[in-house]
C-alpha cells in the first residue's frame, strides 16, 4: 500500500510539473508576441493600419483586464480548494502516524512486558 501511495504521489507531481512547464512555455510565447506589437514602427504605417492596430491594442487591453479579474477570482477558489486538500491530507497523515505510534506501542508491549505483569496487582 505504501508503494502504491508513493507512486501515485510521484505521478501527481510529474503531471503537475508538466502542466506548469506547458503553462510557462505558453506564457513566454504569448508575452513575446504582445511585446512585439509595441516594437512596430508606428510612425511609418498608413492610417488604416494605425487605426486597426490601435483598435487591436485597446481590445487586447480590455481582454487582459477581464482575464486578469477572472483569473484572480479563479485563483482564490483554487487556493481555497488547495488549502482544503492540504488540511485533509495532513489530517490523514496524522491518523496514519497515530496508527503507527499505536502499533509501535503494542509491539513494544508484546516484546518487553512480561506475561505475568498483572499478577503483582491482583
Amino acid at each position: 500500500m505504501n508503494q502504491a501511495v508513493h507512486q501515485f504521489l510521484q505521478l501527481l507531481l510529474q503531471g503537475f510539473a508538466w502542466f506548469l512547464k506547458t503553462i510557462e512555455s505558453l506564457w513566454t510565447w504569448s508575452w513575446s508576441q504582445i511585446v512585439s506589437i509595441f516594437n512596430i514602427s508606428w510612425g511609418n504605417l498608413p492610417a488604416w493600419k494605425l487605426a486597426v492596430g490601435l483598435i487591436c491594442i485597446v481590445l487586447l487591453a480590455i481582454l487582459l483586464v477581464a482575464l486578469f479579474r477572472r483569473g484572480v477570482y479563479a485563483l482564490r477558489r483554487i487556493a481555497a480548494a488547495f488549502w482544503t486538500m492540504a488540511l485533509t491530507a495532513f489530517g490523514i497523515l496524522i491518523i496514519v502516524v497515530t496508527a503507527g505510534l499505536l502499533s509501535r506501542g503494542v509491539t513494544w508491549m508484546v516484546a518487553s512486558v512480561p506475561d505475568n505483569f498483572w499478577d503483582r496487582f491482583l
